[in-house]
């Protein structure tokens, strides 16, 4: 009873933020009326299932898509949640839906931040189950659950990349009937084409998001996998920027972005990076333009050539070694980065 008790009062929160009385599609709102009355009468699965009706006829409501995955994390459901927090994240502003849609949406984005630590919790426990039975003959159960793990959890992908290459391979195996055409696992391709994606095979996860639209069953679907082909193509510099709003980056992001080996980095030079990066995340968690973005990431970048310039860089002298042999300036580098 408390534990509803505590939902609900959640979930009024949400309704009272949400602005869905101004919805574009009137259909989609009665949907999501229905699931406000599911969720007031503590049937989760049903409000679940209403939400994403309403998707289907207004899939790019990112404030509905934000509400369906607070409905998924209450269940316990993080992997859905995670993928719908995700495509929040990465929404942008829609002029069409009006000033109290995307007011909303810069809210709510802000709020995902706070979720991630228990996504990370999750995914610790996915990979310590990973671990625990890692011998065992359920080579594909094993395979899933790493998956799992890596989706809820960024830096153990990086920490793991020779379990990243074995599991990948498991997928392919088992999925062989989906490459030859002769059948579709819309799921296991997909999560297949995030641990290619993961993986920097960017080429071979486009490929599967490719052939699943040949598969898709309704709007919201097309629109998911739409999204997750279009962001795989997004610039580096939009990757990095999404990266730095969701909250989502992690050590290995830093050491790359300063071109430094991880045992250089001191842990007093790593919370100085963070510091940084925590103040560019809050600016474009405010910023309300694309030039507005674009300017957070110029700072970062003026702010690491400034550093580099006095020698305060982690793994400064071997960075800009390297960069020499190469013929290329600290410049030049930061732009491969995205910057």
């Amino acid at each position: 009873m408390k534990r509803y008790s505590f939902i609900a009062f959640i979930f009024s929160v949400l309704i009272a933020n949400s602005g869905f009385c101004s919805a574009i599609n009137p259909e989609a709102s009665s949907f999501y009326k229905k699931a406000e009355a599911a969720f007031v009468s503590k049937d989760l699965s049903t409000a679940e299932k209403d939400l994403i009706e309403a998707l289907k006829l207004e899939p790019d409501n990112a404030i509905y898509r934000y509400i369906l995955g607070q409905v998924q994390f209450m269940q316990n459901n993080f992997i859905e949640s995670k993928n719908n927090m995700e495509i929040v994240s990465h929404s942008r502003p829609i002029q069409e839906k009006g000033d109290e849609y995307n007011n909303k949406l810069k809210n709510y984005k802000k709020k995902i931040k706070e979720l991630q630590n228990k996504f990370n919790a999750a995914g610790d426990s996915r990979f310590s189950v990973y671990q625990k039975n890692i011998n065992s003959p359920q080579k594909l159960k094993l395979a899933v659950t790493a998956y799992q793990a890596f989706r809820l959890n960024p830096p153990l992908r990086y920490k793991n990349l020779k379990v990243l290459e074995e599991i990948t391979s498991i997928y392919e195996d088992n999925l062989q009937k989906s490459f030859d055409g002769t059948e579709w696992q819309k799921e296991p391709m997909l999560q297949l084409a995030f641990l290619y994606e993961i993986a920097n095979k960017k080429d071979k996860a486009a490929e599967v998001y490719m052939r699943a639209l040949d598969y898709i069953q309704d709007p919201n679907e097309e629109f998911v996998i739409t999204h997750k082909f279009d962001y795989l193509n997004r610039s580096n510099k939009e990757k990095l920027l999404d990266t730095i709003e969701a909250g989502d980056f992690s050590r290995k992001d830093i050491e790359e972005l300063i071109g430094s080996e991880k045992d250089s980095v001191s842990e007093e030079d790593q919370k100085k990076i963070e510091s940084m990066i925590d103040e560019a995340q809050a600016k474009l968690q405010d910023a309300s333009s694309q030039e507005e973005r674009e300017a957070v990431l110029e700072e970062i970048k003026n702010s690491l050539l400034e550093k580099s310039k006095s020698g305060e860089l982690p793994g400064n002298s071997k960075l800009k070694e390297r960069l020499e042999k190469e013929g290329k300036t600290m410049e030049d580098y930061l732009k491969e980065k995205g910057l």
